[in-house]
Parts: structure tokens; sequence; C-alpha cells
């Protein structure tokens, strides 16, 4: 599973490929502020390797990605700007 929040202060979407698996929509989605919003949830746990990218409203028409490996981890995510965004991988 991945998780995503916005702590920018900014109107800001991602998204997150489903390269290695066809499953779950990889559109890009506006981000809630808590990791406790269904819409920070993105199920790509069993999925290998997929490309997290970000749009922010501060900085309009810049993205930022990060190429992960997704599998057998809960990754958590937090935006708080295109040059600062945090990520810690809990494995199983």
């Amino acid at each position: 599973m991945v998780y995503i929040r916005n702590l920018s202060g900014y109107r800001t979407k991602a998204f997150v490929t489903r390269l290695s698996h066809n499953s779950g929509n990889d559109a890009w989605s506006v981000l809630p502020a808590s990791f406790d919003e269904r819409s920070s949830r993105w199920n790509r746990s069993h999925h290998g390797w997929e490309l997290i990218s970000f749009e922010g409203a501060a900085d309009p028409g810049n993205r930022v990605g990060f190429y992960l490996e997704l599998r057998n981890a809960t990754t958590y995510v937090t935006f708080n700007a295109l040059h600062n965004v945090d990520i810690q991988a809990v494995y199983e």
C-alpha cells in the first residue's frame, strides 16, 4: 500500500503508475493532508517498480517523480514541496 499526503499548504496532485500490474487508478488526484483520508491510499503493495509523480499549484507546470520498488512494503510519502518529498518504506 502507498499512502501519500500533502503538507505543502497548496493544492497538489499526484499519481502512481501501474506499470508492473494492470490494476488500480493511475489518474492525477488531488492529495489530502492526512494519511487517514481514503484518497491518500494507492493499492500498489503487491506491485514491483512504480513511478510516483507530483504536480503542485505553487509551481504550475513543474513536476517531480520518484521510481520506487513497492513490493512487500507499505510506503508513506509526504509532499512538502517539489524539492522536498519524504519517502519512508516499511517492509513486511
